[in-house]
């Protein structure tokens, strides 16, 4: 006679204990199906048995859910790039004293470090010693225009450097070479007066414009391009976190990139030599001048211990290679460049996980991938990181007369330029590149 199947209702049982009960109950459905097989071989009665396992099996799915329930509840939602929002050039503060203009000397720096430094805005760029770099260089005239109240508080400064020459024309910047620069100020009074300055010297020098180049939109009512964006992605405290938040093609990628890369140094001068050949390698098949070793050797001298060399190599040979700099709470990567013969290994990637965990261990909240065009190939290797793009404001005073530059590898006139010059031998390039590309933007 069949016996009638009775569902019984379990015992309310603590969370904490789910999993432990569920390992019981998946014990026992183990002990009764193997009961039900034995009486169904000896013929003998099995329905209370069934019946058994039956609740059993009921009881098993309904604590798996339960469980997961309960799972889902407790494990946190993985790390993901929260929102960046960018810091404005320009403040909104009231200042209760009139303010000067003038132009900074070596007197001023210690200032003018501090004034930079403690600016939501301000860069490594922005130092004083990047201009006085950039004027034993290459020679160029330089003015660094600063604010003063009349305590002789810093309220405002923008480092103005002067291109003249008979390929590219006569023009200024703040600040060449590098992506950030343009006006640092208290409130937007302060701004007018250092543009007034800075327009002063542009007309008695005869310049064509001068070119600011902001992150933020400013406000001060100029001319502007946002031609080019750069990528920011935040580092979290964990870079474990980081890792877990890529894509699983991404790190397939950067796993790929370790197997290839054998080696990976993270240095000062002792690293020049490898850094200058692979860049000037990839710059020259880039189609695009190299500037001199001295150049790097001198800025990694003037930023100290603000800037660090990165070297990948395979079997010992350098091949892929980074200058990187830290101020504030952001890493840069102004220039990174592989070789060619190894675009399909994956050591690019490598590096630049490499480059992310020591962003992180030097305690930097953000790292700054460098400027890019809009859907370049550059472009698309950043946004692949999970960075935030952000677009670039840079503004321009020029007469009202006057046009935008067009100094721009985008420009046709410069086509043909770039196609002969990847054929060019290295020594040449080496040889002519930083003599035009000193006057360069």
């Amino acid at each position: 006679m069949m016996g009638k199947c009775v569902q019984l209702e379990s015992a309310s049982i603590p969370c904490e204990d789910l999993e432990s009960r569920l390992s019981l109950l998946q014990k026992e459905n183990k002990r009764l199906s193997r009961l039900v097989d034995e009486a169904r071989k000896s013929m003998a009665p099995a329905d209370e048995l069934l019946c058994e396992l039956q609740r059993n099996i009921k009881q098993i799915k309904s604590l798996k859910k339960r469980v997961k329930k309960t799972q889902n509840r407790t494990v946190e939602k993985p790390w993901s790039p929260p929102q960046i929002v960018v810091p404005p050039a320009i403040r909104d503060r009231d200042l209760a004293e009139s303010v000067e203009v003038g132009i900074a000397n070596h007197d001023h720096s210690g200032a003018i470090e501090q004034y930079v430094a403690s600016h939501p805005a301000g860069s490594i760029w922005h130092l004083p010693a990047v201009t006085s770099f950039i004027e034993s260089t290459y020679r160029h005239k330089v003015r660094y225009f600063f604010a003063a109240d009349k305590s002789d508080q810093i309220v405002g400064v923008l480092p103005v450097v002067q291109l003249k020459s008979a390929l590219f024309g006569n023009f200024m910047l703040s600040v060449p070479y590098f992506n950030y620069g343009g006006i640092l100020s208290e409130n937007r009074d302060v701004a007018q007066k250092l543009i007034l300055a800075a327009e002063s010297w542009r007309v008695a020098e005869q310049s064509e414009h001068i070119e600011l180049r902001h992150l933020a939109e400013s406000g001060l009512g100029l001319r502007k391009r946002s031609h080019k964006v750069t990528f920011w992605l935040p580092i979290p405290d964990d870079v474990a976190d980081l890792w877990r938040s890529f894509k699983p093609k991404l790190r397939a990628q950067i796993r790929r990139g370790q197997r290839d890369l054998n080696d990976l140094s993270i240095g000062g001068l002792e690293l020049l030599d490898e850094f200058y050949r692979v860049f000037a390698i990839n710059m020259r098949d880039l189609g695009t001048p190299v500037y001199g070793r001295h150049f790097f050797h001198n800025l990694l001298d003037s930023l100290g211990d603000k800037a660090w060399l990165v070297i990948g190599r395979i079997d010992g040979q350098a091949v892929t290679c980074a200058l990187l700099t830290g101020f504030g709470d952001r890493m840069e990567i102004p220039w990174a460049s592989s070789l060619r013969q190894v675009g399909q290994t994956g050591a690019n990637m490598a590096m630049y996980w490499r480059i992310l965990e020591f962003a992180g261990q030097q305690g930097y909240r953000y790292f700054d991938f460098g400027r890019c065009s809009p859907e370049s190939g550059t472009y698309n290797f950043k946004r692949q990181w999970g960075a935030q793009e952000i677009p670039m404001h840079w503004d321009y005073v020029v007469p009202d007369t006057g046009g935008l530059p067009a100094l721009n590898p985008d420009n046709p006139k410069f086509k043909l330029l770039i196609q002969v010059w990847k054929r060019l031998p290295l020594w040449v390039t080496k040889c002519v590149g930083p003599k035009i590309v000193k006057s360069l933007p």
